[in-house]
């Protein structure tokens, strides 16, 4: 990969990253579509072990 393929696909992803951690929707979408989460926020199966930051009500 060259310096130039690098740089584009680094600001690629920090494009993305800013799209899904604009609001807390977007990043439950995100982890929704990714099938971490389920619709409700809880996590999937395979995901159970995993430290996901859950709201204090």
């Amino acid at each position: 990969m060259t310096e130039k393929e690098l740089t584009e696909f680094v600001n690629a992803l920090e494009q993305f990253k800013a799209k899904v951690t604009s609001s807390k929707a977007a990043s439950r979408k995100f982890l929704v579509e990714l099938g971490v989460v389920t619709e409700k926020g809880n996590p999937r199966k395979n995901y159970k072990h995993l430290c996901i930051p859950q709201e204090q009500g």
